[in-house]
């Protein structure tokens, strides 16, 4: 008998981030600042002593910040820092920086009159702006001045996106809400286009600052001006047909009772950087995710239990008085030679190709047999709804998943807005409307000692939206 199966289509609570923190190694008693990736490293600023230039200050007796850069070797674990770059170190103030994403350019925050710093030692007041410079057989060369610089104004902070086409940055420069407000500005033949002011849903009457674009989509900043406290805490935000949404601030650890600011985060969201005052003086912190990271996960697949059935040795029968009759186990039959069937639920059958007797509806011959198993796809399973409204609290459960061979010894949830959870049934709320990938990993428990962990995924999109009121 060749029993062939075919299937046919016949058919407000935040979750808490499981994220741990700690201050890296490198940090001194001076002040380590605004972090940015830059190759399988760090560069960020700090005030610390250096050996190479004489030591300036400004009007409060502080030491500039320079430049600096630390290697990762394995994952955590960062070299003692070293300048930069000779050729990007001056007397006065270098600050926040941002690099393409070949690494070859760099945008950075510098003194603009860098000449007035050599006549003395002590400046009442330094006028930054932004700087471009490009990487030329391993020395820092090209250094341009951002178009958008201001004199009398303080222009820094900046930001570039993946693609190199947008430019997010800050200035005091008086057109603004106040304070620092974040612009944008586009890359458009061959120069930065006019800088736009992201609105007053992110900018205030107070300081707004150290922006950074995730691949996501979602813009992190630091803001005084978004809670009643006067310290600096850590925000995102999302543009949505075109217009910068109401910003959510970030829960424990990054933001403290300190100010938090210069947060940056990987593509997979799973590890970020951020500096904060938390522990007496400003100093950069790692975040890590704690849930597991699955990669190469595949979209799930419904269930179907329709199948057709046909015996392709059997021709029509040259009679009136026999038929061929399937029989599928579940109390259902069906007289054909080709029989399309939906089971009710999974299970093994005891499938039968009987002819039959049209006289007497009696078997007149058993034609094949055999057992049929319906089962769910071998895959995690989550149980949701496809649609929620903005803010209402979603649940979903992985109780549907079906693994053969595999001992479950934990869920983990990636709800594709930057947040995680754990758990056989979870609860969460999307702050933006949107479409979400979300993302169930299982664990397995091993056998082996000496093998690592099983684990296995799968996604499912929702689709997030504004409420009809």
């Amino acid at each position: 008998m060749f029993l062939l199966p075919i299937l046919f289509s016949g058919s407000f609570l935040l979750a808490q981030p499981y994220v741990q923190s700690h201050r890296l190694s490198f940090n001194t008693s001076s002040k380590e600042l605004a972090p940015a990736f830059y190759k399988n490293g760090l560069v960020f600023c700090s005030d610390r002593k250096k050996d190479v230039f004489p030591s300036y200050v400004d009007m409060n007796n502080s030491q500039f910040t320079n430049l600096y850069r630390t290697d990762q070797k394995k994952p955590g674990k960062f070299d003692n820092p070293v300048l930069l770059s000779k050729e990007l170190t001056t007397f006065l103030y270098e600050g926040p920086s941002c690099f393409s994403n070949d690494g070859n350019t760099i945008y950075f925050t510098r003194s603009i009159d860098i000449s007035a710093g050599k006549k003395n030692k002590q400046r009442e007041d330094t006028t930054f702006g932004i700087f471009s410079a490009t990487l030329v057989r391993g020395k820092w060369t090209n250094i341009t001045p951002f178009r958008y610089n201001k004199p009398g104004s303080h222009t820094g902070y900046p930001c570039l996106s993946e693609d190199g086409k947008q430019l997010f940055f800050c200035s005091d420069d008086g057109d603004g809400l106040g304070g620092y407000d974040i612009y944008i500005s586009r890359w458009n033949n061959g120069y930065w286009g006019e800088p736009e002011n992201l609105g007053k849903n992110v900018n205030t009457d107070k300081n707004e600052v150290f922006p950074f674009l995730h691949q996501s989509g979602r813009l992190y900043f630091a803001s005084r001006g978004h809670h009643q406290q006067n310290d600096l805490e850590i925000y995102y935000t999302v543009s949505e047909n075109g217009t910068w949404q109401k910003p959510v601030a970030l829960e424990s650890p990054y933001n403290s009772a300190g100010d938090d600011y210069g947060l940056i985060i990987n593509p997979s969201m799973d590890t970020g950087y951020f500096v904060s005052d938390r522990e007496g003086t400003a100093d950069i912190f790692s975040a890590y995710s704690s849930i597991p990271t699955f990669l190469n996960c595949s979209p799930q697949e419904e269930n179907e239990y329709c199948f057709v059935f046909y015996e392709p040795n059997n021709s029509e029968l040259d009679t009136t008085v026999l038929a061929y009759e399937w029989d599928l186990g579940d109390g259902t039959k069906i007289r054909k030679l080709q029989a399309e069937h939906c089971y009710s639920k999974t299970g093994t059958y005891l499938v039968q190709l009987n002819v039959v007797d049209l006289l007497t509806n009696e078997v007149a011959l058993n034609q094949a047999s055999d057992s049929f198993l319906v089962e769910d796809v071998e895959q995690p399973y989550v149980t949701t709804s496809d649609t929620i409204i903005v803010g209402q609290e979603l649940t979903m459960n992985a109780r549907k998943t079906y693994l053969k061979n595999f001992e479950v010894s934990g869920y983990f949830w990636d709800f594709g807005d930057g947040y995680r959870s754990s758990g056989e049934e979870v609860k969460h709320a999307f702050l933006y409307p949107g479409t979400y990938q979300i993302q169930l990993g299982v664990s397995g428990k091993k056998a082996d000692p000496g093998i690592a962990d099983p684990k296995t995924c799968s996604t499912r999109q929702i689709v997030v939206i504004q409420s009809r009121q």
